[in-house]
């Protein structure tokens, strides 16, 4: 191995390799092609007499010596990219930046709303549905499909930052006309409907069983719904019941016609975090997207 130092772009390559898992995902993350990664790779390894990666299946595996130089160097690579992003300006009022980002239902229009009163219409921001698989809830924003996501937990991952953005109540809502629930709800009545529930897990579980220790597993389900509105606009029509968070029972429960109840039986609240890659923390657009995120979140707390 020489004394000298590999030349940076080739260690912010290999790094890329080894975040984003494969050639190709590291080529569009590095916004070049796959050819220009394994030419970087194959340099990197001669510089230091190491084999880096090696073939498995359709893909690349690290070795020992490669998972121990990351080990060594993503640190400071990531301190490094943080400065010249720093360096980088941004200009709300000219920039013509479009964001992405994911975001669960009831906080979409929040964050839309938020953006749109720019008086920049070149500064634009699209919001996508969250992911619906556990295994890829974070692959949007490692690949940067996403500038920045919130979800309900926050990750464990070594190049992801998150920050709690508010905690937030949940309620229960039926129509108003419903021939067994008038003005007030209990937790047998609650037990004793049918419902209409949200066909989403996190850590493998539904979303309301992390609130509450009531085993809402006995409930009787006529429908499973992948979008809350979906499910308040069935129970609007029907004698079914939902669980949504406060602020999108809020958004329409006027205009659907619907009672609004606190969950009859103990509960916690929902937290709500921001989340994004390390790697932005001082990046300046990315700065100013996540403060007009915050100003969103607050109007909402």
């Amino acid at each position: 191995m020489s004394n000298d130092i590999p030349n940076f772009n080739l260690l912010a390559v290999f790094a890329a390799v080894i975040e984003q898992g494969s050639l190709s995902k590291a080529a569009e993350h590095l916004n070049t092609n796959q050819s220009t990664i394994s030419t970087a790779l194959a340099r990197l390894k001669k510089d230091i007499g190491q084999d880096l990666f090696i073939r498995s299946g359709r893909g690349v595996v690290p070795s020992a010596y490669a998972t121990s130089l990351y080990a060594q160097i993503k640190d400071p690579i990531q301190q490094l990219n943080a400065v010249f992003q720093a360096l980088g300006e941004f200009d709300p009022a000219e920039s013509t930046r479009q964001f992405m980002m994911a975001a669960p239902e009831h906080l979409q229009l929040a964050m839309l709303n938020q953006l749109a009163e720019q008086p920049n219409n070149n500064l634009t921001l699209e919001v996508f549905e969250q992911p619906y698989d556990d295994e890829d809830v974070y692959e949007g924003l490692l690949t940067q499909k996403f500038d920045v996501m919130i979800d309900i937990f926050p990750p464990h991952h070594p190049n992801i930052a998150s920050m709690k953005l508010f905690d937030g109540e949940f309620v229960v809502l039926c129509r108003q006309g419903h021939p067994r629930i008038k003005h007030a709800l209990t937790e047998t009545q609650y037990m004793a409907e049918t419902h209409a529930i949200l066909d989403r897990t996190r850590n493998k579980m539904l979303s309301l069983s992390h609130y509450t220790t009531l085993d809402v597993s006995k409930r009787k389900v006529a429908y499973h719904g992948v979008s809350m509105f979906s499910n308040m606009l069935l129970c609007s029509q029907s004698d079914y019941l939902t669980a949504v968070p406060l602020s999108m029972a809020l958004q329409f429960k006027d205009q659907l016609k619907m009672q609004m109840f606190k969950p009859p039986f103990e509960y916690k609240n929902i937290s709500n975090y921001l989340i994004w890659l390390k790697k932005f923390n001082h990046e300046p657009s990315h700065k100013w997207l996540r403060d007009e995120l915050i100003k969103a979140a607050n109007s909402l707390s």
